[in-house]
């Protein structure tokens, strides 16, 4: 299963972006296994991506694919959140995928996650980030449904 890289946050001072990039372009074409990216060490630059974004993304990708699944239908599928309004800051976008990640193959019957978890969730701000209400809304959503199985 495929995963796009995320948007990562340019910062004033971060991993070179063509080291990450071409990182998750090896990984993505199966030259690297994911133990491998547990192991990585970026160059820090000026105008590179988020440290922490990487890191957390490399931990998400090392930790395995979720098992594939059949298309779960449209009422459980990933949700996809729009913009934060302009010069609004949103959630950041590379936190909120990596919880919906967790949350995806819940939501088809497996594990992976708690209504806990989801409701104790923060982000963080950042330019360009998710609309906190629309990821607010459907994550409320989701821990009703996961509450409502229970």
């Amino acid at each position: 299963m495929a995963r796009v890289a995320p948007d990562f946050t340019v910062v004033l001072r971060g991993f070179d972006r063509e080291e990450v990039d071409a990182l998750l372009a090896e990984f993505a074409a199966g030259a690297l296994a994911p133990e491998d990216l547990t192991r990585v060490h970026f160059t820090v630059v000026l105008r590179g991506y988020d440290r922490d974004q990487v890191q957390q993304y490399l931990t998400l990708l090392a930790a395995g694919p979720a098992p594939q699944r059949p298309d779960p239908g449209p009422a459980q599928r990933q949700p996809v959140f729009g913009k934060a309004p302009f010069l609004v800051k949103g959630y950041d976008r590379a936190q909120v995928d990596a919880l919906v990640a967790r949350v995806a193959p819940v939501l088809a019957g497996g594990g992976g996650i708690t209504a806990d978890e989801i409701e104790n969730a923060v982000f963080g701000a950042a330019r360009s980030g998710y609309d906190c209400e629309q990821v607010d809304r459907g994550l409320d959503a989701v821990v009703h449904e996961l509450r409502g199985r229970a």
